[in-house]
């Protein structure tokens, strides 16, 4: 008979974070807490389907490893999907294979039509990654720990302490396999496992369930300031823009929390900034003329500018872009912009309008590209030639932003119009134009 103690825990994890145990994907090492998860799922009434996944870091034992765990599935008829990586020799090989192990899981995940991934994560766990991140000098985002859920992932155990996982294991007469790299100290987290949380239990009895409460705690509060945060946020096309007016009305952590946001608006899925670089980014409010840009993880791009910082992906710069055409009575939308054209009668009230352009529609057809260097421009009623990018600057556009800026070309490619202003002489509207088009460019949001 199993005893309710483990099972009733995972009740409460699951109904509190609204977990879907009816079909997930396990991740099954083979090691005590995934093997207590997998039986944990079925005694709960779950379908779960397992994925092990064998990093070939341990030669015979990997493949002993994945043998246990095709076992252990085939007695519970569980559908088990092995997975091998091949891992380079090199440089934090634990973070990478974490890496890959959740690519895969994702991955099969989709294959199989199942809507979770089922890691287990303890408590104890979560006890470790917060000491861990605290000695490094984490902020809040460091000490709220692991995640119950985080996308498909879901922590069913992380309510749970490793003894009552072993404890659940024994009652049951479950074996399970034993990875011998956990028991060196070759690896900060098993230091921190081995020697560090062991006294932590002796001088505080229950220290790991306590230190992941806290960690829960830490994240609901991180949510709170989150949710403050926001409000200095502007999504402005391929942009995220933090206002100098709204930044300098919050509290100081308020403002860090904010830039923070921004940036994983914008690089989803990568470390937090730190602080070093978030106060950088900050910095950006102060002193210089013209455009100040900052250089970040992720490809990620800061610019101070005269009211605001803006956070953008290198990559969404003009070269990935190319060129589009713009169908006639259709509308598209182009690195961070929405174009629209439609045949018009000529209105000189709308024509005055900075986003709206009226062309002749016999230099078509039109399409857009950014500016690029050396693009010029015959600016209507000038009698001349303008760089594009000297428009722009008599336009008081930010640096930064002039070669992400699209430009609509005619027939043969000239410039016609730069987004939000200029017109070219050769695309106006006259007495003898006998099709026009209007074009309309609004920024993304």
């Amino acid at each position: 008979m199993e005893k309710p103690g483990l099972l009733d825990v995972v009740r409460r994890t699951v109904g509190r974070y609204g977990m879907n145990i009816r079909r997930p994907l396990v991740l099954v090492s083979g090691g005590p807490d995934s093997v207590a998860l997998l039986r944990v799922v079925v005694s709960l009434g779950g379908e779960p389907a397992v994925l092990h996944v064998d990093h070939g870091l341990r030669g015979e034992q990997s493949r002993e490893d994945a043998d246990f765990v095709r076992g252990l599935c085939a007695r519970m008829g569980v559908a088990c999907e092995v997975r091998r990586l091949r891992l380079e020799d090199g440089s934090n090989i634990q973070e990478r294979a974490r890496g890959e192990r959740y690519r895969l899981a994702e991955e099969v995940a989709e294959e199989l039509g199942l809507p979770t991934v089922f890691t287990g994560h303890t408590a104890d766990d979560v006890a470790e990654t917060v000491l861990m991140n605290l000695a490094r000098g984490s902020g809040l985002r460091g000490l709220s720990g692991i995640p119950p859920v985080r996308g498909r992932i879901q922590r069913p155990l992380i309510e749970a302490t490793r003894g009552e996982v072993i404890g659940y294991l024994r009652d049951l007469d479950q074996p399970y396999r034993t990875d011998p790299t956990n028991l060196t100290s070759k690896y900060a987290r098993n230091r921190v496992r081995l020697e560090v949380l062991p006294v932590l239990q002796d001088l505080y009895p229950g220290a790991a369930r306590n230190i992941a409460r806290a960690a829960c705690l830490a994240r609901e509060d991180l949510r709170v300031l989150e949710d403050l945060a926001t409000a200095a946020l502007e999504r402005r096309g391929d942009e995220v823009v933090l206002s100098f007016e709204a930044l300098r009305g919050m509290r100081p952590a308020i403002r860090r929390h904010a830039v923070r946001q921004a940036y994983a608006t914008l690089a989803p899925g990568t470390p937090p900034l730190p602080f070093g670089l978030v106060e950088a980014v900050l910095g950006l409010q102060r002193g210089g003329e013209g455009t100040r840009t900052l250089d970040l993880p992720g490809r990620v791009v800061a610019a101070g500018r005269e009211e605001e910082v803006a956070l953008y992906r290198r990559d969404q710069r003009p070269g990935g872009y190319g060129c589009e055409e713009i169908p006639v009575g259709g509308t598209i939308e182009f690195g961070g912009w929405r174009i629209s054209s439609r045949e018009a009668r000529f209105d000189a009230a709308d024509a005055a309008r900075g986003d709206v352009a009226y062309l002749d529609g016999g230099r078509g057809p039109y399409a857009v590209r950014m500016a690029g260097e050396g693009d010029v421009i015959r600016p209507l009623g000038l009698g001349g030639t303008k760089k594009v990018s000297r428009a722009m600057m008599d336009r008081k556009v930010p640096s930064d932003l002039r070669r992400r800026t699209p430009v609509v070309v005619g027939g043969g490619g000239e410039v016609a119009w730069i987004a939000g202003g200029e017109l070219g002489e050769a695309f106006k509207v006259g007495e003898m134009t006998e099709k026009i088009l209007r074009l309309e460019v609004e920024r993304l949001s």
